[in-house]
């Protein structure tokens, strides 16, 4: 299954100038800040001043009872 969510990092107090310039420092606060699994994480984009989308892959009907998962689904809201 796949996922998609659209974070706001300003709540999360990232820098997003950094996060809009390098993809790494995207998929960093993918895995440090929101606890995703690196290899859940298919891409990611900013999309809008401060709005990250983040598109996950492979996630199973049991994952989606993780704290990770609730936390992203609540942040996305």
């Amino acid at each position: 299954m796949e996922s998609i969510f659209i974070v706001n990092t300003h709540e999360t107090g990232w820098d997003t100038l950094e996060l809009v310039e390098d993809i790494d420092m995207q998929e960093a606060y993918c895995t440090e800040v929101l606890e995703i699994p690196d290899e859940k994480i298919y891409g990611t984009e900013i999309i809008d001043k401060g709005m990250l989308e983040i598109v996950l892959t492979d996630i199973r009907q049991e994952e989606t009872e993780e704290d990770w998962y609730i936390n992203l689904g609540r942040l996305s809201a």
